[in-house]
C-alpha cells in the first residue's frame, strides 16, 4: 500500500524585512509523491566523507539534504538517469538545502564536510 509525501517550495523577494509586498513571488504546485519508503536521518558528514546507503530503495523520488552548518559547506555526490559514470557534485551553502528528484540508487549519495570537526545534515528520502 503506498504512502504519500508532498514537496513544496516557496520563494518570496521583497524591500520588506517582513517579506509583504513581494515584488516577485514563487510559488509553484506542489510534488505529490505515491511512495512506500522515505528514510529521515540527522547525520554529521566529516572531510572524511559520509555514505549515505540508497541502494535499499527501488526508485528515490525525492532527496532533501539541508547543511544545518552556520559557517560551513557540505558537498554532496551522486548519481542521476543518463550520468552513472561521473558523479553530479554540489556544494551546499553553510544553512542551504538541495533539493533532487532524479536520483541513481544504485550509486549511493556521498556527503563531506570541509573538515575533520564536521557539519550536521538533516537528508529526508521518499522513494519505493
Amino acid at each position: 500500500m503506498a504512502d504519500y509525501a508532498k514537496v513544496s517550495i516557496k520563494g518570496v523577494f521583497s524591500k520588506n524585512s517582513d517579506h509583504s509586498f513581494p515584488k516577485v513571488a514563487f510559488a509553484p504546485d506542489a510534488k505529490s509523491i505515491s511512495a512506500t519508503e522515505y528514510r529521515h536521518m540527522e547525520m554529521t558528514a566529516t572531510n572524511a566523507g559520509l555514505t549515505v546507503t540508497t541502494s535499499t530503495f527501488s526508485s528515490i523520488d525525492t532527496l532533501m539534504i539541508k547543511n544545518n552548518d552556520a559557517t560551513d559547506f557540505v558537498t554532496a555526490a551522486f548519481r542521476s538517469a543518463g550520468n552513472t559514470t561521473t558523479p553530479n557534485v554540489i556544494r551546499i551553502a553553510a544553512g542551504g538545502f538541495l533539493v533532487v528528484t532524479d536520483f541513481t540508487v544504485a550509486n549511493n549519495l556521498t556527503l563531506t564536510g570541509p573538515d575533520s570537526e564536521g557539519c550536521e545534515c538533516e537528508i529526508f528520502i521518499v522513494g519505493s
